[in-house]
């Protein structure tokens, strides 16, 4: 009723070798993780500077306000220009 053959025995061998290599790599992904959670954090990056204000100006054509010292890209095709 219980024969052992070649093939259960290299099928029970089989199952046992996976389940410890499956044990090792779940240690090595746990002492990977605790030795990550030990290191010192990395230091934070300072805050970085807000974007400096920049002056609008309005275009002398049209009205829009683009930044000083742009050209008013609506020059050409603007609808709302002021004769």
């Amino acid at each position: 009723m219980f024969t052992l053959s070649f093939g259960k025995i290299l099928l029970v061998l089989l199952v046992i070798v996976a389940a410890w290599k499956g044990w090792r790599l779940l240690a090595a992904v746990q002492r990977k993780l605790t030795q990550a959670d030990r290191r010192a954090p990395a230091p934070q990056a300072t805050a970085a500077a807000p974007p400096e204000a920049t002056d609008l100006v309005r275009c002398p054509r049209c009205g829009v306000w683009v930044p000083n010292g742009t050209w008013c890209p609506s020059v050409e095709a603007c609808t709302l220009r002021r004769s």
